[in-house]
């Protein structure tokens, strides 16, 4: 843990082998005020950026994003937090077709801004980590005042639940963090994802993912300092899109300006969660 500023840089490719598959980059700026563990409670705030391009469409969206940790005992704490920030959807020049019925729109009509906002809730101890979010709750078409991009367009309420839990080697060297988490829109079946990570003295970790009817992903992490980590990511596809090589990569850095004084060979230090934040 540190007080200090983190930053976190990524890209994502996706599908590689289709024309025009779906890229996705993002940074995020966090901050944390408070002693963690120490006070009945503590603040994170920060900044989340991304850039989206998918098809005929691009989505840029910026948050101010804020959480509050509340420390319920000596073991369990819980955390609410909330994304609030603006998207902008528009269609890629590229592919547009004006002989599209669907597309044939005016030039100021081609661009759609709207207010977005995300919650969330984190309940959490040392080994135990539950955490749930929800999009699409304020916009469920692409429509705002008097612009709508194409015919109506449902953006579905989705909901991911995130359930992890870790185990530790008895000298603390090891940590093991098995993972799942379920994607709902509320009407249709769940989709679930299964996530396992082994980490060595939160220096280098490795990992295995599976989505359900879609890929397998292998993950690698590594702090190459003691406040620079970088993780890669690789998924198989299993579904029938694997037909055109439609594999996926991700790679993400994590930073801290100022050098952290953990010292990795104790309890506390032992990785927190399944993903590349470690």
């Amino acid at each position: 843990y540190t007080k200090d500023w983190n930053i976190m840089v990524g890209r994502r490719t996706q599908w590689r082998g289709f024309a025009n598959a779906p890229e996705t980059n993002f940074a995020s700026v966090t901050k944390d005020f408070g002693q963690k563990g120490y006070k009945r409670y503590w603040h994170g705030v920060g900044i989340y950026v991304e850039s989206d391009k998918y098809g005929a469409f691009i989505t840029k969206s910026a948050y101010g994003t804020y959480a509050i940790h509340l420390k319920l005992t000596k073991q369990y704490y819980l955390s609410f937090g909330l994304n609030v920030g603006i998207k902008q959807v528009m269609l890629n020049s590229i592919l547009y077709d004006a002989n599209d019925p669907a597309l044939a729109l005016k030039s100021d009509q081609k661009i759609l801004l709207y207010p977005d906002f995300v919650p969330g809730l984190y309940f959490y101890s040392k080994k135990l980590a539950v955490d749930v979010s929800v999009r699409n709750l304020y916009k469920n078409t692409l429509k705002q005042g008097s612009k709508e991009i194409g015919t109506p367009t449902k953006l579905i309420p989705t909901a991911y639940i995130t359930l992890s839990r870790k185990f530790y080697s008895p000298d603390y060297d090891f940590s093991y963090v098995p993972a799942i988490q379920i994607q709902s829109t509320f009407t249709n079946l769940p989709l679930p994802s299964f996530n396992y990570m082994a980490y060595y003295r939160k220096r280098v970790g490795f990992g295995l993912t599976y989505r359900m009817h879609d890929a397998i992903s292998a993950i690698l992490q590594v702090r190459l300092f003691d406040n620079l980590v970088i993780g890669f990511a690789y998924d198989y596809t299993v579904s029938r899109f694997r037909a055109a090589q439609s594999n996926s990569t991700e790679i993400m850095m994590g930073f801290t300006p100022v050098m952290t004084t953990d010292d990795y060979q104790n309890k506390n230090s032992v990785a927190e969660c399944p993903k590349f934040e470690f």
